[in-house]
C-alpha cells in the first residue's frame, strides 16, 4: 500500500492485490479528501488505507468494469446472467424500466449507498400510480425492494461490490391475506348449480381447481399422460405460461416441491372422459389442420387446447371464469381464489396441514399456515369446543369428568 498527495487536501491510495493471468500486478487506487493536518492526517490516511485494502479484497477484479459502470449496465448484465423464468424476467424488466432506471440508471454501481437506496425507495413509494389511492400499493413497493436487494446480493456474492446498500433499507412487509378471495360451501354449491350446461372444458378446469387446489398454469399445462383415471390422480410436473416476447410456452414447476401427484374425486372421471371425447372429435374434424407439435407428433397432446389443438392460453380460463360469475351473479373471486377455496374447505374439514401443504406444492408448511390463518383459527375454535363438549357435562352436574385414556 502507498499514499500520494495529488492536490490540495486530496490523496490517492494505491493497493496491490495479486497478479492477473498475464503476470501483471493488479493495482487499485482510490482518492480521498481531507483537510486534517499532522498526526490527525497520518491517522486518517492509515485507516483509509486499511479500509481500502479490505474493500479491494472483497471484490473480484474480473468485475471491475461492472463495478465502475452504470447501474443500468449492471441490470442488463444481471438479467442475462440470472437464471429466471421468462415471465419473471419480463416483470423484473418492467420494474426496472418503469421507475428504477429512471432514478439511478446512470449512477455508478459501486458508488450507490444505503442513503441513496433509502431515498430511492421513498420516491418509489410516493410516485403516482393508476390505483384508487393514486399511489403504489405496499405489495408493489415491496416488489421493487425485493428486486433491488436480490440484484445487490448477487453483486456482493460475486464480489463485484463489497456491501449491499439495501441491507438496512426498511420496508413495511404486508402480511399475506386472502381478502375474502375464496368461496365457502354455500358459494361452491351455487357455483356448481350454475356450471350445469356450461362447456365441458371449462367445467372441468373449474372443478379441477376447486378439488385439487392446483394452480391455473399447472392445470392448463396438463397433458393426457399426466392423468391417471385408474388411480384418479393428476401428475404436476410442468406449467403453462405466457410472455409477450415468447407467447405461450411450457416451463418447469415453481419449485421442486411443486412437482407432485394429486388425487381427484371419483365424480370427475366421467367429466374427464367426456372432455377427451370432445377433444378427439375436434381433432378428427380438423384432420391435417390439427396442431400436432413442431415435429408433427402427438407430443404436445395437451388436455386443454385451442380450436386448432395448440395449448390453451393460460389466461383464457380466468377470463371465462370472470364472465361466468358476473353472468350468474356469484360472489366475485379471482380464478386463483378457487385454489384458496380448496384449501379453506380442507382445513375446515380437519385435513392435516402437512398433507394440504404437500398438495398445494408449498416448500414449507409455514407458508400454508401463514396464508390460511383465517381457516386455522376456526379449526382451533372447534378443537377447543370439542373439549368443552366432552368435559363440561361432568363439571356442570357435579360428577367427576370422564376418564381420559392417555395416548402416547
Amino acid at each position: 500500500m502507498s499514499v500520494t498527495k495529488v492536490d490540495k487536501n486530496k490523496y490517492r491510495i494505491f493497493v496491490s492485490d495479486g497478479f492477473n493471468l498475464d503476470g501483471s500486478r493488479r493495482r487499485f487506487s482510490k482518492t480521498v479528501t481531507t483537510d486534517l493536518k499532522g498526526r490527525d492526517l497520518e491517522k486518517f490516511l492509515m485507516l483509509a488505507e486499511f479500509d481500502f485494502e479490505d474493500e479491494v479484497k472483497k471484490k473480484d477484479p474480473k468485475f471491475q468494469k461492472l463495478a465502475k459502470g452504470s447501474f443500468e449496465a449492471y441490470s442488463i448484465w444481471w438479467l442475462d446472467y440470472k437464471e429466471i423464468a421468462p415471465k419473471t424476467k419480463e416483470e423484473y424488466k418492467k420494474l426496472l424500466d418503469t421507475r428504477i432506471l429512471k432514478l439511478i440508471g446512470n449512477k455508478t454501481l459501486d458508488s450507490l449507498t444505503t442513503g441513496d437506496m433509502i431515498d430511492l425507495m421513498k420516491i418509489i413509494k410516493e410516485s403516482p400510480a393508476k390505483t384508487e389511492t393514486g399511489k403504489l400499493s405496499i405489495n408493489s413497493v415491496k416488489h421493487y425492494h425485493t428486486l433491488l436487494k436480490a440484484m445487490f446480493n448477487d453483486a456482493v456474492t460475486l464480489k463485484i461490490i463489497a456491501d449491499n446498500p439495501m441491507d438496512n433499507v426498511p420496508i413495511k412487509a404486508p402480511k399475506a391475506k386472502l381478502k375474502d378471495n375464496y368461496y365457502d360451501i354455500g358459494d361452491v354449491n351455487k357455483m356448481l348449480n350454475c356450471l350445469t350446461g356450461e362447456p365441458t372444458k371449462y367445467r372441468l378446469i373449474i372443478l379441477l381447481a376447486v378439488t385439487t387446489g392446483a394452480r391455473l398454469g399447472e392445470i392448463t399445462g396438463l397433458q393426457w399422460k399426466h392423468i391417471d383415471l385408474d388411480n384418479k390422480e393428476i401428475k404436476i410436473e410442468q406449467a403453462n405460461s405466457y410472455t409477450k416476447e415468447k407467447g405461450s410456452f411450457i416451463k418447469s414447476t415453481k419449485n421442486t416441491h411443486s412437482e407432485r401427484v394429486i388425487a381427484f374425486p371419483a365424480f370427475l372421471v366421467d367429466l374427464i372422459e367426456e372432455h377427451r371425447e370432445d377433444e378427439s372429435l375436434k381433432k378428427e374434424l380438423l384432420g391435417e389442420d390439427w396442431y400436432y407439435g413442431k415435429d408433427n407428433k402427438d407430443e404436445n397432446d395437451f388436455v386443454f387446447t385451442q380450436e386448432n389443438g395448440s395449448i390453451i392460453f393460460v389466461s383464457t380460463p380466468s377470463k371465462w371464469f370472470n364472465k361466468f360469475i358476473k353472468r350468474n351473479n356469484l360472489k366475485h373471486i379471482t380464478f386463483h381464489g378457487l385454489r384458496h377455496t380448496n384449501t379453506t374447505i380442507l382445513i375446515n374439514n380437519n385435513i392435516d396441514i402437512v398433507s394440504i401443504s404437500h398438495s398445494l406444492g408449498h416448500a414449507k408448511t409455514s407458508t400454508t399456515t401463514d396464508f390460511y390463518a383465517h381457516a386455522l383459527e376456526s379449526v382451533e375454535r372447534k378443537m377447543a369446543d370439542t373439549f368443552n363438549d366432552i368435559l363440561k357435562s361432568g363439571t356442570e352436574s357435579g360428577t367427576n369428568p370422564p376418564k381420559l385414556k392417555i395416548v402416547k
